[in-house]
C-alpha cells in the first residue's frame, strides 16, 4: 500500500515505443517490452488530492541500496525525483501543461512535462490508473533551478550566500513568519516561508544550519522592510538591486494569463542566487495550476470568471480564506518603473509567444495527442468523473459533459480572459502611470537594391526618451541587436527615425524597435517581418510533423539540427541538396527547435518544430 509523506520501496518501468515511436502496454502479456526499470521509493503527495481517490504521486528513482540516483525518463533531464500528477481536478488534463509550456516560452525554467498511462501492481494484481502527467519536481539541479549547491561543512561568508530554493506557506521544518500581513489582510495570520534547499533540517552540523538559515531568513527579511518602506521605488536603495525584476514579471504574468488562485500564498516558489552571480531573488519555477484558468470557484464569483479582476487581489475577495498571499505584487505594482515595464512585457509576449493562434493551437495538440490513442476515453472509462463537482463552480455545466467540453470550456475561457486582459492591463493596478515614454505611431521594413533592409519608424509623442535599439531575429523569438539610434528626449512633435541592416538574414527575418527611457524603462514596437526579394526563403513543411519535415531552399552541405527543450541535440544532419528530408519517427511527441546553418556559418533558418501523431 502506497502511502503519504513516506516513501515505501518499489519497482518503475517505462514501456519502450514500437516503430512508430508510440508506447504501448498490454496487462494480458508477458512480453511487454521496457525501455526504463528501476527501483523507485514512491508516497502520496498533495495537499487537496490526497482526498480525492486518483492519487498523485512523488517518486524517487533508487538504486539497488536505496539511495537516489539520476535517471534521465522519457528524454528529460537526468534526476532522481519526479512526480506523477493524477489530473483529477483538471478534467482537461492541460492546464499544468499548458502553464509550463508558456512560462518555458519567456526563456525562464518551468518544469517539463510527459503523458503517460499508469499501471499499477499491488495486493490483487495489476490495474489501470488512468493518464498522468510525469513531471519534474521543483527542484535545485543544473538541469532545473540552477544555483549553487550548499552542505553542512559550507560556512564561508561568500559561499552561504546561495543558493537557496523557498516556499511561501509550506508548513515544514526550517520555516518563519514574515514580519508583514498578507495583502488586505491584516487580522489574518502573516504568511510564512520554508527553506526547500539546502535540506537544513538533515543537517548534522547545527552551527553551520543555524549560519545558513539565518542568513537567508535575514536576507528575505530585508528585501520585505526595504519593499515595504518608503524608497521602495529608488533605483540604488528600494528593491531592484534585490530582486530579479524582469523575472519577477513575467512570473506575474503568468499568474495573471491563467488567474491561478493558488498562487502567491501556496505552491509559491523562488530562489536566491549565490552573490557572484547576481545575488538577488528570483521568483519560480511555477508550480500547481488544477485551480486556475476558471476551474475552481474560491469564495468569490469572479475567481473564476475570465474578466473582473486579478489574480494579484484574492486576499482583496477572500480576506478570511488563509494562507494569505504576500504583499509583493501588490506593493511592486504600486511602482511605475515595475508596472510600465510589465505592460510592455506583456503585450511583447501577446505578439509571440502567447498569441491567441499560439495558444489555441498548443490547446488542440495536446486535445489531439490525448485523444489520438484514445487515452481519454480509458481513463475516463476508469474515473468516470465528467458529470462529477470535482472542483466548486457554479459556471460550470455538469450534465451531458465530454472530454471535448472541457478542452473547449478551457481555450474559450482562456482567450475570453487574454482578450479582457488586453483591454485592462493598464488598470491592473490603481496607480496612475501616465503615457508610457514612446508612442510609436508606424514601422515598416523595406528592402533596398537587394543588399540591405532598411527600417523605418515613427512616433506621435515621447517623453524622457534616450535611444532606440534595432533588434532582427529568425525566428520571432530571440532577437540580436543590431545598432542604436538617439532619442529626441521630450516631445509631442511626430519624429521619423531609420537604420539600415546591412547584413540582413535570407528569407523571412523579423524586426522590432526596443526603446529606452532615461530612467532605464524599456517598450518596444510591433515586430514586423520581412521576405527579402531575389532570396527563396528556406522552408520547413509540415509542421507539426509526424513521419518527417521537408526543408527546401537551404545551402547543399547545411547541417540540420533538432533539440529538444532541454536544448539536447535529438537529430543531426547534412543536406546533400537545396532540399532534404529528416526523419522525425523516433521523436517523442513533443516542441523541439529546428536550426539549419550553412557551411559558411549563417543560419538560414530557425524554427519551432512541434512533432504530433
Amino acid at each position: 500500500m502506497i502511502e503519504n509523506d513516506n516513501k515505501i520501496p518499489a519497482t518503475f518501468k517505462i514501456t519502450a515505443p514500437n516503430g512508430g515511436g508510440m508506447h504501448s502496454f498490454d496487462i494480458n502479456s508477458g512480453s511487454n517490452v521496457f525501455q526504463f526499470e528501476s527501483n523507485i521509493g514512491i508516497e502520496i503527495r498533495g495537499n487537496t488530492s490526497i482526498f480525492w481517490d486518483k492519487k498523485s504521486y512523488s517518486v524517487e528513482i533508487r538504486d539497488v541500496g536505496g539511495n537516489g540516483v539520476d535517471a534521465s525518463l522519457l528524454g528529460m533531464p537526468a534526476e532522481s525525483d519526479w512526480v506523477l500528477n493524477a489530473c483529477y481536478g483538471d478534467k482537461s488534463f492541460i492546464r499544468d501543461v499548458f502553464a509550463h509550456e508558456m512560462y518555458t516560452r519567456t526563456g525562464r525554467y518551468s518544469p517539463r512535462t510527459r503523458y503517460v498511462e499508469v499501471f499499477k501492481n499491488e495486493i490483487g494484481g495489476m490495474s489501470y490508473h488512468g493518464v498522468y502527467i510525469l513531471m519534474e519536481k521543483v527542484k535545485r539541479n543544473s538541469n532545473r533551478i540552477n544555483i549553487k549547491k550548499l552542505a553542512d561543512t559550507d560556512s564561508d561568508p561568500a559561499k552561504i550566500t546561495g543558493g537557496y530554493l523557498l516556499q511561501v506557506a509550506e508548513d515544514e521544518d526550517m520555516k518563519w513568519t514574515s514580519a508583514y500581513p498578507g495583502n488586505n489582510a491584516p487580522g489574518q495570520p502573516n504568511p510564512f516561508f520554508h527553506v526547500e534547499y539546502p535540506k537544513l533540517h538533515n543537517y548534522t552540523n547545527i552551527p553551520n544550519r543555524d549560519l545558513q538559515f539565518n542568513y537567508i531568513k535575514n536576507y528575505i527579511d530585508n528585501f520585505e522592510q526595504v519593499l515595504a518602506g518608503p524608497n521602495y521605488k529608488d533605483a540604488a536603495t528600494g528593491y531592484r538591486p534585490l530582486l530579479d525584476e524582469d523575472a519577477m514579471i513575467d512570473y506575474l504574468l503568468l499568474q495573471e494569463i491563467t488567474k491561478n488562485s493558488d498562487n502567491w500564498r501556496a505552491s509559491t516558489f523562488f530562489y536566491k542566487q549565490r552573490n557572484d552571480e547576481g545575488g538577488q531573488i528570483v521568483m519560480g519555477a511555477p508550480w500547481d495550476f488544477d485551480k486556475s484558468m476558471g476551474n475552481q470557484q474560491w469564495c468569490y464569483e469572479l475567481s473564476v470568471l475570465p474578466t473582473g479582476s486579478w489574480a494579484w487581489q484574492f486576499n482583496i475577495f477572500c480576506p478570511d480564506r488563509p494562507p494569505m498571499t504576500v504583499f509583493w505584487p501588490a506593493r511592486l505594482l504600486t511602482d511605475c518603473y515595475f508596472k510600465n515595464k510589465l505592460i510592455v512585457r506583456y503585450a511583447q509576449l501577446r505578439q509571440t509567444q502567447w498569441s491567441d493562434a499560439s495558444i489555441a493551437a498548443f490547446i488542440d495538440q495536446r486535445q489531439t495527442e490525448l485523444t489520438a490513442q484514445s487515452a481519454m476515453q480509458r481513463n475516463f472509462a476508469k474515473w468516470n468523473i465528467l458529470e462529477t463537482a470535482v472542483m466548486f463552480n457554479e459556471h460550470y455545466t455538469l450534465p451531458g459533459n465530454t472530454y471535448a467540453k472541457e478542452v473547449q470550456y478551457l481555450k474559450t475561457w482562456l482567450l475570453g480572459h487574454l482578450a479582457w486582459m488586453d483591454a485592462n492591463i493598464a488598470s491592473i493596478s490603481s496607480e496612475n502611470c501616465g503615457p508610457l515614454p514612446v508612442t510609436f505611431k508606424e514601422v515598416e521594413v523595406k528592402e533596398v537594391e537587394q543588399s540591405a533592409v532598411r527600417v523605418s519608424w515613427s512616433t506621435s509623442e515621447e517623453v524622457r526618451n534616450d535611444y532606440f535599439e534595432v533588434e532582427r531575429s529568425a525566428d520571432a523569438r530571440r532577437f540580436q541587436s543590431l545598432g542604436k539610434v538617439k532619442g529626441k528626449g521630450d516631445t509631442s512633435v511626430e519624429q521619423h527615425y531609420d537604420f539600415l541592416d546591412n547584413t540582413p538574414l535570407p528569407g523571412t527575418s523579423y524586426y522590432r524597435i526596443r526603446q529606452a527611457d532615461t530612467d532605464g524603462t524599456v517598450s518596444f514596437s510591433a515586430m514586423k517581418p520581412i521576405v527579402r526579394a531575389g532570396n527563396e526563403a528556406a522552408i520547413l513543411f509540415p509542421n507539426p510533423a509526424q513521419e518527417q519535415v521537408v526543408l527546401k531552399n537551404i545551402s547543399a552541405g547545411a547541417v540540420v539540427l533538432i533539440r529538444d527543450t532541454s536544448g539536447r541535440i535529438v537529430k543531426r544532419s547534412t543536406a546533400a541538396g537545396r532540399q532534404v528530408e529528416v526523419a522525425t519517427g523516433t521523436l517523442r511527441p513533443g516542441n523541439y527547435v529546428l536550426t539549419v546553418t550553412a557551411p559558411d556559418g549563417k543560419v538560414e533558418i530557425q524554427k519551432h518544430l512541434t512533432v504530433d501523431r
